[in-house]
């Protein structure tokens, strides 16, 4: 029988072995108190986070609505006002105008 620092090889095998389970007990415990929450946590705030990116995709597609609305308007009145002005008589101010 060999005897390695006061243990044979026998007791040497059942302590790596309890050594070995209380690890793997721990690791289980670490992952069900910290990792497993935090993995659910991380879960919820994404689809928090992707419903808001849902949100704000949507009023930006209103808002980009409004606008071409409100520009086809504004185009609207000038060709109005261009052929009000042709209609008077009118030199219209072309300055600005490229």
């Amino acid at each position: 029988m060999h005897i390695i620092l006061g243990m044979s090889i026998d007791e040497w095998a059942e302590t790596l072995s309890a050594v070995a389970i209380l690890v793997s007990g721990g690791s289980w415990l670490f992952k069900k108190i910290a990792l497993d929450p935090l993995r659910a946590d991380i879960q919820r705030l994404s689809g928090q986070i992707g419903q808001q990116l849902r949100i704000h995709e949507k009023e930006l597609a209103d808002l980009d609505d409004r606008l071409k609305t409100h520009d086809h308007e504004l185009d609207s009145h000038s060709v109005r006002l261009t052929r009000l002005e042709d209609h008077a008589g009118i030199k219209g101010d072309n300055e600005h105008e490229d």
